[in-house]
């Protein structure tokens, strides 16, 4: 993803990392995060929605990257190149994780129940080849890994969608019927009887490839704008000099609905698993359209407030880091709650439990940025630039 222009973007990559970040902590804390305001209750709780923004966001940047390189005379995308810099970005860390809880000191130091031992060989390969919560069935070891496999579902298919992205009209028909789709399938896994089952199979990527092609749509149509002198890039804005304070509460009041969407259901606030109730097989529909106005706002408006603290240099160097800490928060809360005899004790309360997973889970996640994650992403930066230079060559 190139999002340089965009550091608005990158930004919000590492506060949705960090929203689900606090969820977690939120959840695993127990006791120690009850009696919360409602308004507070609901933030934290809606954490997980950090995954939603990541999918929407994802196909905006991948599918702007892709409209970019055509714009600068590419004929069409060169997908070998995309398939390595997709591989450089998600795999390397990832294994780099699943090689530590092999190890038999992860057992202690960090749980019995992060440590990773696959039962057979094929729990192992379905694991190397992020063959995760489908079928046949192997649950993700770790809990976040559940996102990993339907991203990178989504590289596997953005070759076979791209035929819409040279027409506005089939875009739309994309659009819907992926929106159909997300509904369809996820109407038809309500009723499997086996919870974990119908977690996983729903929230593949039939389920929430809508999400995705949202993000893409938006860059279509931005892209569309731009070119025809209406708008749609990072360095433009609506129109006036009030367009930042609109941009600012629109930005806002998208956050603010993405947070009481779970509410929704009153006094069964929706946690992600899917039931009778019509309106949880629409719910990939129903975050897209939020998160995909708050990256319109964001871009179309850089000089506004929520998008000047979003492109701060601590926000920015958060989201760099964000792959990382999303990978490792979640072992490093397990390690940490497993230290502490099991449960967060009320002399730490929520807040320390989340100060201190927060500072353990950057510290590591800059150590994989660093020693991982960038040398990676750089050699494969070299050799995609070496690749495109031979292809342009008479």
């Amino acid at each position: 993803m190139n999002d340089r222009r965009l550091p608005a973007l990158t930004g919000l990559r590492g506060l949705a990392a960090l929203w689900v970040l606090v969820f977690h902590a939120w959840a695993l804390s127990g006791a120690a995060g009850a009696g919360l305001p409602a308004p507070m209750t609901a933030l934290l709780g809606a954490g997980w929605l950090g995954v939603d923004v990541f999918f929407v966001l994802s196909g905006f940047l991948l599918a702007r990257g892709l409209g970019d390189e055509l714009a600068d005379g590419e004929r069409r995308p060169d997908w070998t190149a995309f398939a390595l810099m997709r591989v450089a970005r998600i795999l390397p860390a990832y294994y780099a994780q699943l090689a530590v809880f092999a190890l038999p000191a992860a057992a202690v130091v960090l749980t019995p129940a992060i440590a990773w031992v696959p039962a057979s060989n094929g729990e192992a390969l379905a694991h190397v080849l992020l063959w995760l919560n489908a079928w046949p069935w192997v649950p993700a070891h770790l809990g976040p890994w559940w996102s990993l496999p339907v991203e990178a579902g989504f590289y596997a298919v953005l070759p076979l969608l791209w035929w819409a992205w040279g027409s506005s009209r089939r875009m739309l028909g994309l659009l819907l019927a992926t929106a159909l789709l997300a509904v369809a399938w996820r109407f038809a896994m309500h009723d499997v009887v086996g919870i974990e089952q119908r977690i996983g199979w729903s929230e593949h990527l039939p389920g929430r490839l809508v999400q995705f092609v949202a993000g893409m749509a938006l860059a279509r149509w931005m892209s569309s704008g731009a070119r025809e002198g209406r708008g749609g890039t990072a360095q433009e804005s609506l129109g006036d000099g009030r367009a930042p304070l609109r941009a600012d509460a629109l930005a806002l009041l998208t956050f603010a609905v993405l947070v009481l969407l779970p509410q929704l259901g009153g006094d069964r606030a929706y946690v992600g698993i899917i039931d009778a109730r019509v309106w949880t097989w629409f719910w990939p529909l129903l975050t897209a359209v939020p998160v995909a106005v708050l990256l319109m706002a964001l871009v179309r408006a850089p000089e506004g407030r929520v998008a000047r603290v979003l492109g701060s240099a601590p926000l920015v160097a958060l989201g760099t880091v964000s792959f990382g800490l999303y990978l490792w928060h979640y072992p490093v809360q397990w390690a940490l709650r497993t230290a502490l005899g099991g449960y967060v004790p009320p002399s730490w309360g929520l807040a320390g439990y989340i100060a201190v997973s927060l500072v353990v889970s950057l510290a590591v996640a800059a150590l994989s940025w660093w020693a991982i994650e960038r040398p990676v992403l750089a050699a494969a930066r070299r050799w995609r630039e070496r690749r495109r230079v031979k292809l342009r060559a008479p």
